[in-house]
């Protein structure tokens, strides 16, 4: 008995000594997969920008992939294309015509715009899931959120630099100010593209928050059909698309290769970040995906061997600092409560500080 009781014993310690490290081990996988996830995702950003992709391409290539990998997904999980209940076959479609036009608008953004504007401008996301989750969830507005929001559209203007707010701001010589960067009308056009890719981006996360028990693959599954839709229906309209047109044979195999890398990098990329939220914290996965715009800048930098001007660095910091704000808003809330004292002996009662400061007894 004395030996079984030590073999159970031994047993035991062993399990807790791994279970520390399987916990450890979780957390680095977890970080790693974010990080490779940012990466790939500006790395994609930077190639469509420098290589002067066609983004009607990168869109069908990446869609018709997509289609095959997850509907395989689907039916070799014995899942269904659809849910059963109507409302939620509502949500499921209009999350995925949402989602594929904020994929389409956020590409396409690049192309007319550096790469770190677009994406201060589409981070600024959580401003738009704030209101809608506001009014279409019943979520409560706190103080915390308000001004993560605040600092969040306060970076997006200090990036954009609005001709309306900065009047002609070039120096005397005709060369730009270290303090703000001079605009042509692309860099609106843009800038209009990735404010319609902030604004559907935070409607899509409102949307999939309404298709409670539906699977990933079915929600990704219909982002990419409604994208192969939506391109197909508009390719006449669409500039430099080839793969609808009798260029299709003019496009040489480098090109394919972008293409076809393009959509396999995304789709690592995003597969990436979804094991890392079953990982780890969506708080951490949040905070390390805003790595990607401090990366943005870095790699501009290099590339162009001029560094960013004031005001979009400080507009950078100020959206950054804004998600990080919002990412750990309920941490930052416990930092404003105060310790109310009774007048009992040892007895304490912590509330929230808008109540006040106060003795119970009172």
């Amino acid at each position: 008995e004395n030996e079984e009781e030590l073999n159970n014993n031994a047993d035991n310690i062993s399990e807790d000594s791994v279970t520390p490290w399987c916990n450890y081990k979780s957390i680095l996988i977890g970080v790693v997969l974010s990080m490779i996830s940012g990466a790939l995702f500006t790395a994609n950003n930077f190639v469509i920008n420098q290589f002067d992709v066609v983004v009607s391409d990168a869109v069908l290539v990446r869609c018709v992939i997509q289609i095959i990998i997850f509907t395989f997904i689907i039916f070799f999980s014995g899942d269904k294309i659809l849910p059963e209940n109507n409302k939620k076959r509502l949500f499921t479609v209009a999350q995925g015509v949402v989602g594929s036009i904020s994929f389409i608008t956020s590409l396409a953004s690049v192309s007319f715009m550096p790469v770190p504007d677009a994406l201060c401008i589409i981070f600024a996301c959580p401003v738009v899931t704030m209101v809608l989750s506001a009014a279409m969830l019943g979520d409560r507005l706190n103080s915390v959120k308000c001004f993560s929001g605040t600092m969040l559209l306060l970076g997006v203007v200090l990036v954009c630099q609005p001709p309306f707010l900065f009047p002609n701001h070039q120096s005397s010589e005709g060369s730009t100010s270290f303090l703000l960067t001079s605009h042509d009308d692309l860099y609106y056009v843009g800038a209009a593209l990735a404010g319609t890719a902030c604004l559907t981006g935070g409607l899509m996360d409102v949307l999939i928050a309404k298709c409670q028990g539906v699977s990933t693959p079915v929600l990704v599954n219909w982002a990419a059909v409604s994208g192969l839709i939506i391109t197909v229906s508009f390719f006449k309209v669409l500039p430099g698309c080839r793969l609808f047109s009798s260029d299709i044979v003019k496009i040489s195999l480098g090109d394919w290769l972008i293409l076809i890398g393009l959509a396999v990098s995304g789709l690592i990329a995003f597969t990436s970040m979804t094991v890392a939220l079953k990982l780890i914290s969506p708080n951490l996965v949040s905070s390390l995906r805003t790595l990607e715009l401090v990366l943005a800048y870095g790699v501009q930098a290099l590339m162009t061997g001029e560094s960013p001007d004031i005001c979009s660095c400080f507009g950078g910091g100020l959206i950054l600092s804004g998600v990080l704000v919002l990412t750990f808003q309920d941490k930052i809330s416990e930092l404003f409560l105060v310790v109310h004292v009774s007048p009992y002996n040892g007895f304490y009662q912590t509330i929230p500080a808008q109540y006040g400061y106060q003795r119970i007894g009172d």
